[in-house]
């Protein structure tokens, strides 16, 4: 039906139209803070606490691996959801267990695709790691059956840092570098009870633990994430993903 031409009144009307519906629609959406080349560093070197509320970050590195399906059991026995830093290599061997971790709506970051350690002088250069974040996108694009998608945060191996190219790089590339505030169940000498004892000691709110899915002989770190869950939900935290941590 020809309703006449378009007057101004009739302009604003349908703007404002379209500017209601698309606030009602933002607000339903998550607001994620990772901005390209951001440092989210440790706790202890940020200017401010990131939050009052007792919540932790849950943070799994070098995954997926064999371990990754209980923890994933485990996590969803608490309803909880975390972020995992995936290795390339790993992905392409366990490939149906990305697809887990994705389905079951944990986040995904990229730490590289083999764990070269930076820290060394040779080949620790800015096309190395444009190279390595490359390779594990395209693994998880195969393992995820998925072309389009792309993670938005990376955490480095051996925790490196280089005040001179890194965050250009994958600001470049469009990565934020999440670090973490404590972790210490690849020390496989300490005891389960050691372990778990000094990440209790270590919660506080904003905290972000880090553990490791991927590798060998990571009993102990199940065992170990699992009482710390229990302990800690039972003083009043919650878990939550690097995501929820830094949302805005």
């Amino acid at each position: 039906m020809d309703r006449g031409p378009w007057t101004v009144d009739r302009w604003l009307r349908v703007s404002l139209l379209v500017f209601l519906v698309f606030t009602l629609h933002g607000a339903r959406c998550t607001c994620v803070a990772y901005v390209p080349g951001k440092f989210y560093p440790p706790m202890h070197v940020a200017p401010t606490k990131r939050t009052t509320e007792k919540m932790i970050a849950l943070t799994f590195d070098d995954g997926p691996g064999k371990f990754t399906v209980p923890i994933l059991e485990l996590l969803k026995e608490h309803n909880i959801t975390a972020t995992f830093f995936m290795e390339g290599s790993q992905v392409e061997d366990y490939p149906q267990i990305a697809r887990q971790v994705f389905d079951a709506g944990h986040e995904i970051g990229n730490h590289t695709y083999t764990h070269f350690d930076f820290h060394q002088k040779k080949n620790a250069t800015p096309e190395r790691l444009v190279h390595e974040l490359a390779q594990t996108e395209s693994a998880l694009k195969r393992a995820l059956h998925n072309a389009n998608f792309h993670t938005k945060l990376v955490r480095m191996p051996y925790g490196y840092f280089n005040h001179t190219w890194l965050l250009p790089t994958l600001k470049e590339h469009g990565y934020a570098l999440v670090h973490w505030d404590f972790g210490t169940d690849w020390h496989l000498k300490k005891s389960a009870e050691d372990m778990t004892r000094e990440y209790i000691s270590h919660a506080q709110p904003g905290e972000v633990f880090l553990f490791h899915d991927g590798g060998r002989h990571r009993e102990k770190t199940l065992g170990v994430v699992t009482a710390v869950i229990d302990t800690l939900e039972k003083e009043g935290y919650r878990f939550v993903s690097a995501q929820e941590m830094f949302k805005d």
